[in-house]
């Protein structure tokens, strides 16, 4: 595995200086069929349609483009993780469109001028996030399984970043307590950060990897949902399989009986009681055990429709929790929009 190091000093410019490193989320119950190889003896499914409304944030629902301005009329290309800032901006992964863009409260979308060296191009971002000083984080994803990641400080001035060959990189997290982010690197998780001799992503830690099958360890595998917890606990997921990783070094995986389905995103609250997921579309919720499908894709009505609950036809992608607890924001990938989700 070859890893290719990125490193610019920070002195309000651009320096032209490139290291090279080798190593590499009450209306009525709604049925939902369950598979028949599932565990029912213990599993424990309620899906309802219940009055969590869905509204349409940002983008024109089901069109394709690359347009700044007013939220309604602005258009995206395929937005994938999105992070919402201490201010109430999202910032947008915006995938197709090799650019990160920005939704501020007031309504107004805008695309960051990020500033790259000529040989280090911003391509398919998958993830984004905003530390408290401004400094921006972008993971991404291109040809060959290669991912790539960038930091630019609060100036869209690149100052850090590095290419893995054969290793996709999945999610970034911010750490409840530090100003930092976590990410994931193929069957890695690790800091984001810049050390004194310019590395970035070490101090990995030390779960059981051996809980993961073969298939999951093979080459181009990442975890694409990631959290850390207020208990300090990191949460992660590959596929439809849900760990956790404790303070105390302790790995574990969480929930195999419940149908979670494809995790693309995980999220929770303060107390870290309740688990919300992005899974195939979905955005389910976990409490005490119990799973909830929250809004997802429509089969009746599959065209990227608002309203509440399961009513609404819903392709989530990402998750943010909102400040106060009774939002979820999210990215839509069918229908290239950002949208939101009220909690009851």
């Amino acid at each position: 595995m070859k890893t290719h190091l990125f490193r610019i000093a920070i002195l309000g410019v651009l320096t032209a200086t490139t290291l090279l490193l080798q190593n590499c989320k009450k209306d009525n119950v709604v049925p939902q069929k369950i598979d028949a190889a599932a565990d029912l003896a213990s599993l424990t499914l309620s899906t309802m349609a219940s009055m969590n409304t869905v509204s349409t944030l940002a983008g024109i629902p089901n069109s394709t483009g690359f347009v700044d301005g007013p939220a309604k009329t602005a258009s995206f290309n395929g937005p994938s993780g999105i992070y919402l800032a201490k201010d109430g901006s999202i910032y947008i992964a915006d995938r197709a469109n090799n650019a990160i863009r920005k939704l501020t409260p007031d309504g107004i979308v805008s695309t960051l001028p990020l500033k790259t060296p000529a040989d280090y191009s911003l391509q398919s971002p998958t993830s984004v996030g905003v530390d408290d000083a401004g400094n921006i984080y972008v993971l991404s994803i291109i040809v060959d399984q290669a991912g790539q990641s960038y930091i630019f400080n609060k100036q869209n001035t690149f100052t850090a970043g590095y290419e893995v060959t054969y290793t996709a990189l999945g999610a970034l997290a911010k750490d409840p307590y530090s100003d930092f982010f976590w990410f994931s690197s193929g069957n890695n998780i690790g800091k984001l950060i810049v050390a004194s001799n310019g590395s970035i992503g070490k101090d990995y830690i030390p779960y059981n990897n051996g809980l993961l099958t073969e298939d999951e360890q093979r080459r181009g595998q990442t975890f694409k949902g990631l959290f850390v917890g207020r208990n300090k606990v990191i949460y992660f997921s590959i596929g439809s399989r849900l760990f956790k990783y404790t303070p105390g070094g302790v790995t574990a995986q969480l929930y195999p009986n419940l149908p979670l389905g494809n995790i693309t995103s995980i999220v929770l609250n303060a107390d870290s009681r309740t688990i919300y997921l992005a899974a195939d579309g979905k955005i389910k919720k976990i409490v005490d055990g119990k799973l909830t499908v929250l809004a997802g894709p429509n089969s009746i009505a599959s065209d990227g429709r608002d309203g509440a609950g399961l009513k609404a036809d819903v392709h989530a992608s990402s998750l943010a929790l909102g400040d106060h607890e009774n939002s979820l924001y999210f990215s839509d990938s069918k229908t290239n929009t950002i949208r939101k989700l009220m909690l009851n």
